[in-house]
């Protein structure tokens, strides 16, 4: 299992630690609390306390459906941003680059569509985008927003139909 992979909690996973299901023990369910959509394999090996400690329980977690890795697999960099939360993932390159207005108003429109009134706070964020470095510096709190308030198949939606299309930096 790659030690970058992230994982996050699925419906079924939430519903399991108020309700406790059997196959839940106490290591499975401190794990599944730990997985929030932003921690990496090699992160939760760190907080289990030893090296490969974590894959063998998520595979456990994933086969009852309780979490899932993260849809796509972006490239990631050194941040230049302390709003990107550590990370700038960059769109594969591509031919179809729209520029930078324009693609800051597909990214708003995008959000709009998926999470309506709810996502007016990170729509706002992205149209105080300067450059397309800002932009690509909030694609991390992007994917966070749509993961939270709809799911995995937005984000991966979101990775296919309008990250190709963002300018490069």
């Amino acid at each position: 299992m790659d030690k970058q992979t992230v994982f996050f909690k699925t419906d079924q996973g939430r519903e399991a630690l108020s309700s406790r299901p059997a196959g839940l023990g106490p290591r499975l369910r401190s794990l599944l609390i730990m997985v929030d959509g932003k921690r990496s394999v090699g992160e939760l090996d760190k907080l289990l306390g030893s090296e490969g400690a974590a894959a063998p329980l998520l595979e456990q977690l994933v086969v009852q459906g309780w979490v899932e890795a993260e849809a796509s697999a972006p490239v990631a960099v050194p941040a230049v941003s302390p709003a990107a939360e550590g990370l700038v993932t960059l769109p594969p390159p591509s031919g179809d680059a729209l520029p930078f207005p324009e693609a800051r108003r597909l990214v708003v429109r995008f959000i709009n569509d998926q999470l309506g009134p709810m996502g007016e706070p990170l729509a706002i964020k992205v149209e105080g985008c300067k450059s397309a470095a800002d932009l690509l510096a909030a694609l991390p709190r992007i994917r966070d927003g749509l993961r939270n308030f709809k799911n995995a198949a937005t984000v991966a939606q979101f990775d296919q139909d309008v990250v190709p299309r963002l300018p490069a930096v």
